[in-house]
């Protein structure tokens, strides 16, 4: 949520406009005459709307963020490509694998952006890079309910293959080996899989969903085909009765938590691990990734800005093996993180204006090796992901805009 002190005049204006509007309809609704027909009160409302200043006008002033702000990253080493998913100007943003530095404080030229009425894309969160078939994925969270796909090197508005899925798609993972995607479905508490390429209101292959499973406001997914598991972060908040109408036993919060799953589980199964517990330090958990070479799995902390890094066979309430964290880093609100064990970084997305890059054995407050802006540096972050209403606090003057 966003509190956003206002100018007096322009809310007394719109919100003025607005109520004068419903009160001239309502009293001549409310005080219907024999005498007059109704679409000679239809005539008069509309000789009084027409005196309502309004019209294609320019607004007294617009609160926006003229640049994107980063959430889900993923890389694909193997092309030498980046991308990133932008929720506030509803775009996909493809770099090179070697773009960025830290002495620039210019915004980092994209190889590509994705963007406008075509692509589909509305709110894109989780991402993720399919290298053998050269396809990019991006998940459709909040009013999207979709997972949209380009093939390497779409650009501008480029017509999406769209697929239809469950309210609140979050993360995505890809496997070569099954042939499939797994897509964590927020609310709904569950992983729903698809065949790679599938589109339209193609039916899903099966799910991951049920009391057992431990699995609580998903969002990030990662899946390690190496190892035939299934990676999942989980916020924390779980309330059956989102998709089962028949539950009558309420919601409740959890632990936050990473949940790993054999890769050809179904139904209500129970995880084969869990990371949950104080000693974990995870908070408000988005991104996870997996370094098979390392043996580790790296997890994006919204709220604790840290990126908090674990044996990838842990379990349990475990503290992780290291966190890289601190005014230094520069990770603020981390949406998005991912390895690359071939040239040993691991990539972070704030939630803003800048991808990091640093040494995939970073620690504390370590340096980053690389910056990506996408806005000029220092530029001021309004933090706008899906803005869909608006609340003035008289007392306080300020604007509530929850995202």
């Amino acid at each position: 949520m966003k509190v956003i002190r206002p100018n007096k005049y322009g809310v007394g204006i719109a919100l003025g406009t607005a109520l004068l509007a419903v009160a001239a309809w309502a009293a001549l609704a409310a005080n219907p005459s024999p005498a007059r027909s109704r679409a000679a009160a239809e005539t008069d409302f509309a000789k009084l709307f027409a005196g309502i200043p309004g019209g294609d006008i320019q607004p007294c002033r617009a609160l926006l963020d003229m640049y994107p702000e980063f959430n889900g990253v993923a890389v694909d080493p193997k092309n030498n490509v980046v991308l990133f998913s932008d929720t506030n100007l509803k775009s996909l943003l493809i770099y090179r694998r070697t773009a960025g530095s830290v002495d620039s404080p210019g915004v980092t030229r994209p190889l590509a952006q994705i963007m406008g009425p075509a692509t589909y894309i509305s709110f894109a969160a989780g991402v993720a890079l399919d290298p053998v078939h050269k396809q990019i994925y991006a998940g459709e969270n909040d009013i999207g309910d979709d997972v949209a796909a380009f093939p390497y090197g779409a650009n501008g508005d480029y017509a999406a293959r769209v697929l239809a899925t469950p309210h609140e798609v979050y993360g995505i993972g890809i496997s070569q080996k099954f042939n499939q995607m797994a897509l964590a479905i927020e609310h709904d508490e569950e992983l729903i899989f698809f065949r790679l390429g599938a589109h339209g209101a193609e039916p899903p292959l099966r799910e991951i969903r049920g009391d057992n499973t431990g699995l609580a406001d998903p969002h990030g997914v990662y899946w390690d085909d190496p190892h035939d598991e299934i990676f999942v972060a989980n916020h924390g908040n779980w309330a059956r009765g989102a998709w089962d109408p028949d539950y009558q036993g309420g919601g409740h919060y959890q632990p936050p938590s990473i949940t790993v799953f054999s890769a050809d589980d179904r139904g209500n199964v129970k995880p084969q691990r869990t990371i949950q517990g104080s000693k974990t330090r995870m908070d408000w958990p988005a991104g996870v990734s997996v370094d098979d070479q390392r043996n580790e799995v790296a997890v994006a902390n919204m709220a604790s800005n840290a990126i908090t890094v674990y044996k990838r066979t842990a379990n349990g309430n475990v503290a992780p093996i290291r966190e890289i964290k601190g005014p230094h880093t520069g990770i603020t609100t981390p949406m998005g993180v991912a390895f690359d064990p071939v040239n040993h970084e691991l990539w972070v997305a704030n939630f803003g204006h800048t991808g990091l890059v640093f040494d995939s054995d970073a620690n504390g407050d370590a340096r980053p090796k690389r910056i990506i802006r996408n806005a000029p540096k220092g530029t001021a972050i309004a933090g706008f992901g899906n803005p869909m209403a608006m609340a003035y606090d008289s007392k306080r003057d300020e604007l509530l805009v929850p995202n």
